[in-house]
């Protein structure tokens, strides 16, 4: 069974958190697992932890391919609306050890049709 997750919220509360973890459990099983990030959920590619008490998002997403999952897309018009395209751009561009590294800018049409064609839709 293929499965897209969307990440809607922002990286600090219980929901982002346990969307993480059953991406994690997905990949254990060798399930296809997609993550899009989209609307406030653009921030969990974005390391703000100042709280040392606060899970990390950004660290436990970047073990992801580690465990077999490659496909990470964010939505284009999210990074412009939250005035974080040019710094997506940037991180990816001078931190080749960048979680960033790894996602890809798609439009929020290519996005919304990845939850027609997979079997599993999640979201937090």
């Amino acid at each position: 069974m293929r499965s897209v997750c969307y990440c809607l919220s922002q990286p600090h509360g219980n929901s982002a958190n346990e969307l993480i973890d059953v991406i994690s459990v997905s990949a254990v099983f060798e399930q296809p697992t997609v993550v899009c990030f989209v609307g406030d959920g653009v921030w969990q590619l974005f390391d703000e932890t100042d709280n040392p008490h606060l899970k990390n998002t950004t660290r436990y997403l970047s073990a992801l391919p580690s465990f077999g999952v490659h496909d990470f897309f964010v939505e284009r018009e999210s990074l412009y609306r939250l005035g974080l395209f040019n710094r997506f751009r940037d991180i990816r561009a001078n931190q080749s050890d960048s979680f960033l590294t790894h996602v890809e800018i798609k439009d929020l049409s290519v996005i919304r049709e990845l939850s027609t064609s997979y079997d599993i839709v999640i979201t937090d």
